[in-house]
């Protein structure tokens, strides 16, 4: 599992970043980068579903602090990362289009205008493509999941917090909450993490980590040998949010503490 990731986030990105920084691209390229970005999209998702099957796997074992529940903490890591640059890339191909877009026609140029560079001349000059500046908010997320995924838990717990107090209104901060609930749960502190889950379900109760915050939340609360809170809120997945993979997780977990 892990090496397909890897393989994920180093061919599969590498090829289409390298296509994206050659300049300026052909109506057959840009086809070709929009069904390679597709393409991607689909095995993030795939992938997505696997995490969870092994997510299942290794907490119905009942294991503590074991090596199978850090692995599969840093593979959520490495699959959030991903989709990531599955969204950077789409920016860049967007970029890209628009850089390729037809040029109209060029006016007589004023006298005072500044003469074009050496080697690129009238309609023979091609776009030139210049690379924006990384964003800021991105770049603390993505610095904040290296942490995390290299298991240096409290400097990826401080970079989230900030992330969190930033950008409070960014799509991604349901997702760093979730993530300092993860760290704090992979510490052993589950009250902390049960208080960051409880973060995501009030601050942002329409974000995509609902279910899965609420099925952790349960977790935590089974470790600190609380059956009965925990049972309370697998049930609550499975009522909610029956048709996801968490759901399924819950219908398992929940034979633990009946």
């Amino acid at each position: 599992m892990t090496g397909r990731m890897r393989a994920l986030g180093g061919a599969a990105v590498a090829a289409l970043t390298l296509i994206l920084l050659q300049g300026c691209v052909t109506t057959q390229q840009t086809s070709l980068l929009q069904q390679s970005v597709y393409s991607l999209q689909q095995q993030v998702q795939d992938l997505d579903s696997r995490v969870q099957r092994v997510e299942s796997a290794v907490f119905g074992t009942g294991e503590g602090q074991g090596p199978g529940r850090r692995s599969l903490a840093e593979m959520n890591a490495r699959l959030d990362a991903l989709k990531m640059e599955v969204a950077k890339l789409k920016g860049q191909l967007e970029e890209q289009q628009r850089a390729a877009a037809p040029i109209p026609a060029p006016t007589a140029a004023p006298a005072s205008a500044t003469p074009a560079p050496s080697g690129t001349t009238g309609s023979q000059a091609g776009v030139q493509i210049v690379t924006p500046p990384q964003d800021p908010e991105k770049a603390l997320y993505s610095r904040s999941l290296e942490s995390f995924q290299k298991g240096d838990y409290e400097n990826a717990l401080k970079g989230f917090r900030q992330f969190v107090d930033r950008y409070p209104q960014s799509d991604l901060a349901d997702n760093a909450l979730f993530w300092i609930g993860e760290c704090h749960f992979m510490k052993g502190r589950y009250q902390e993490a049960i208080a960051a889950y409880q973060d995501v379900l009030d601050r942002y109760p329409k974000g995509n980590k609902v279910a899965y915050a609420l099925l952790k939340q349960g977790a935590a609360f089974e470790k600190l040998g609380d059956k009965t809170a925990a049972r309370i809120l697998y049930e609550r997945v499975i009522q909610q949010h029956p048709q996801t993979p968490q759901a399924e997780i819950a219908k398992k977990w929940l034979e633990r503490v009946r």
